[in-house]
């Protein structure tokens, strides 16, 4: 290897994982995100869905009344 690499510093340390005390506040912030991302998703598609279903009662509205 090139001389000039063994002065650098990496940003990133390598370790070995210590699995009698997982990172609980990675676990948390996963697992947190993931359920708020499905919510806004879930929330999302029923607001798409009721969208839908009015634009389909409005085509199919025939009124003689309302023009």
């Amino acid at each position: 290897p090139l001389p000039f690499l063994a002065f650098t510093r990496s940003a990133f340390v390598a370790r070995k994982p210590n699995y009698a005390k997982p990172n609980w506040l990675g676990v948390a912030l996963a697992f947190g995100t993931s359920a708020a991302l499905w919510a806004l998703l879930i929330k999302q598609h029923d607001e798409d869905v009721m969208e839908y279903e009015r634009r389909q009662r409005e085509r199919h509205h025939k009124c003689t009344g309302c023009s």
